[in-house]
């Protein structure tokens, strides 16, 4: 392997691509915010139709 001296090493561009990590932290937080939407209407439904567990 060759070795690159400083003054290329500061001529060197790059970094600009969407990587998988980023991508996956995307669909992380588009299912997070899904399944709090899911749990939310969820517990909206059981309140108007009167299904909540009695609180003992």
């Amino acid at each position: 392997m060759k070795k690159i001296d400083d003054k290329k090493l500061d001529k060197i561009v790059g970094g600009d691509t969407i990587s998988g990590t980023i991508i996956n932290a995307f669909v992380n937080a588009i299912e997070t915010i899904q399944d709090a939407g899911h749990l939310l209407g969820s517990a909206i439904r059981r309140i108007v139709e009167g299904n909540l567990c009695p609180l003992e």
